[in-house]
């Protein structure tokens, strides 16, 4: 082999060795970047921090918060101002599904969006008159069904914490995470609150508000308010003890339910009232009432679930306090796309105000699929 090709060899070889070399060094510097960042991760969760798996819209969202400029603001939408922020993403359901958690009506009932301040829904609760005839019989017309529009209205419903600029500095305070258990507590107990008891006027229409009557004398199809939804009546099963509840009144407030609505059928009450339930037995010591071993599972009553509603009055003469039904036919929630957060750090010094808002609202649009079981007697007429 001349020399000058073992030159051309060795110089080969020492490029490639070079390469090696480098890759090889990259690949520790990547590894040497993962160990730093996993113990900033271990001293993040060590000062009470959540975990980095937050997807980028939380982030950015707390990124933003902080006041700090950084690329990840992309990945928001704001208004022409800079102020307004539309949170999308994982942080938006995050929010949502805590609510879920603390409101069970919106758990159970039928929830639609809108993108307007209403969405009307169509109602048919009529069918075309008919009869037999012979075969040269005279037909006469008969009445035709026409269904109904029943227009629900949402509602503002907002937060306004503050929080002070130091705090916002701090890189050790979670402002994403706080925030968000801001929002999401006062969500909740304002959408829980307002399902059962709002009175409608600038809130949902909340199911203790409707008027009741015994339910024998129920009968959707003859209701006078045939077109006011928030006129409707709803069908009651009356106890006969005040202040308490017998099997016989559980059986009748499930009897009293058409047989087309009982898949789906919850049954809802206070924490008390459900404690009381849960002693009642029968002849041979077997409770009516069902405990559930998983927390994911919820007890159940005669066969159906039970949710919580902290909102329903507790067991006291003629209370409203057990409800039964199918509630994603009776009662329907909407709320308006999307939530928005608007930041204010001017008009107080040393603070950041936070307005948060969303609009959303809720009636009832079939009662004739809830039944509501009072703890007294019928009145009379």
């Amino acid at each position: 082999m001349e020399v000058s090709e073992l030159l051309r060899t060795v110089k080969e070889t020492d490029e490639k060795m070079f390469d090696a070399v480098g890759r090889y060094r990259e690949e520790i510097r990547d590894f040497d970047a993962r160990l730093i960042e996993i113990e900033k991760e271990r001293k993040r969760q060590y000062r009470g921090e959540p975990a980095s798996e937050a997807g980028p819209e939380t982030k950015a969202v707390s990124q933003f918060l902080r006041g700090m400029e950084t690329k990840a603001i992309a990945s928001l939408s704001t208004t022409d101002d800079g102020q307004g922020v539309v949170v999308r993403g994982d942080w938006s359901d995050r929010i949502f599904k805590r609510i879920i958690e603390t409101s069970p009506v919106r758990q159970v009932a039928n929830v639609m969006m809108t993108t307007t301040d209403a969405l009307e829904v169509l109602v048919d609760r009529g069918e075309p008159a008919s009869g037999w005839v012979a075969e040269k019989g005279d037909r006469d017309p008969t009445a035709a069904s026409f269904m109904t529009r029943h227009r629900i209205e949402v509602f503002e419903h907002y937060s306004y914490p503050s929080v002070t600029q130091h705090m916002l500095e701090d890189s050790g305070f979670d402002v994403a995470n706080w925030l968000e258990n801001k929002l999401a507590t006062r969500f909740g107990r304002q959408e829980a609150a307002a399902f059962i008891a709002g009175d409608g006027n600038g809130k949902p229409k909340g199911i203790l508000t409707y008027d009741l009557v015994p339910d024998a004398a129920f009968d959707w199809a003859d209701s006078p308010e045939y077109g006011d939804p928030s006129e409707y009546e709803i069908g009651a099963i009356y106890s006969g003890e005040d202040g308490d509840v017998t099997p016989d009144a559980l059986f009748d407030t499930v009897d009293a339910l058409k047989s087309d609505y009982l898949p789906g059928a919850a049954w809802m009450m206070s924490r008390r009232t459900r404690n009381r339930l849960r002693k009642l037995q029968d002849e041979d010591n077997r409770p009516y009432f069902q405990l559930s071993m998983s927390d994911s599972i919820p007890d159940r009553l005669l066969g159906f679930p039970v949710y919580l509603a902290e909102d329903l009055p507790n067991p006291e003469a003629d209370s409203k306090s057990i409800w039964f039904g199918n509630w994603r036919e009776g009662y329907t929630i909407v709320d308006r796309v999307g939530m928005t957060i608007q930041r204010d750090s001017l008009t107080r010094p040393g603070w950041a105000k936070f307005y948060a808002r969303r609009r959303t609202g809720g009636m009832v649009t079939n009662p004739e699929a809830l039944k509501c079981l009072v703890l007294g007697d019928e009145p009379s007429v």
